[in-house]
């Protein structure tokens, strides 16, 4: 009984996070390597590992760029993502794109309630910055990273899918461009000669599977290095959503 709950003591011990937010502009040079070096486990690189990190650093370090960062207990980096936050405006309609750019957590830290409530603190910062504008997040995504915002925002909006608004199309287009330049097809509205994150291959759950079936059925040649830009409008009814997920994954800790 008392090894149970030792047991029981580690595990929760082990689940213990907190966050840190961090503007990318000031973040310090040994804290975007720890972050660096945690991404590399997660992917396999398609250029030199000097000139991904010239290019993971200039990204992390654009202005209205945010660090969201996980540490343990012992102070060991166990996750983040970054938000960039892009005015956008179409057709005298203004909006907010918040764009995930990366994205990576630890397998045993996968989940946890503390990395989906942590946006929520960074919404009185966005408005006082950017002012009441409609907020979409955007993010270019493999399988399994459109899987996870799909059920964690309740659905998810790409340039491929007829009901996708003409709006969004466009917007989430220009966007995907300007951040892409030759990576961007234009004719197919997808991004090449991205790298593909480790585990991509690993054949989906049956709860997951329609939604992957959906995804490969709009980039069938993701396992090329393709990735596909989508947008999740943030609303009370993906705010809700959110919340739902949260919960649920709070009930498995």
């Amino acid at each position: 009984m008392q090894a149970k709950m030792n047991t029981q003591a580690q595990v929760k011990t082990k689940k213990q996070l907190k966050s840190k937010i961090i503007e990318g502009v000031s973040a310090p040079e040994q804290i975007l390597r720890d972050m660096w070096q945690l991404r590399l486990d997660f992917l396999t690189l398609s250029i030199s590992k000097e000139e991904d990190w010239l290019k993971f650093s200039a990204i992390c370090k654009r202005k209205n760029t945010l660090l969201i960062t996980f540490y343990d207990q012992d102070e060991n980096l166990q996750g983040y993502y970054t938000f960039a936050f892009c005015p956008a405006e179409h057709e005298n309609r203004k909006a907010l794109l918040v764009h995930a750019k990366y994205y990576y957590v630890h397998p045993a830290f996968r989940g946890h309630p503390k990395i989906t409530s942590s946006s929520f603190k960074l919404i009185p910062g966005i408005i006082w910055r950017f002012g009441f504008r409609q907020i979409y997040v955007v993010a270019f995504s493999f399988p399994t990273s459109y899987v996870s915002l799909s059920r964690t925002f309740g659905g998810a909006m790409a340039i491929q899918d007829e009901s996708t608004p003409e709006w969004e199309k466009v917007v989430l287009g220009n966007y995907a461009s300007s951040q892409t330049g030759n990576d961007w097809d234009k004719k197919q509205k997808l991004i090449m000669n991205q790298n593909i994150p480790i585990g991509e291959d690993r054949p989906a759950s049956d709860s997951v599977k329609d939604l992957n079936l959906q995804y490969q059925s709009m980039n069938p040649n993701w396992m090329n290095g393709v990735s596909m830009p989508i947008m999740m409008k943030f609303d009370f009814a993906t705010i809700k959503s959110v919340i739902k997920t949260n919960l649920r994954r709070k009930k498995r800790q």
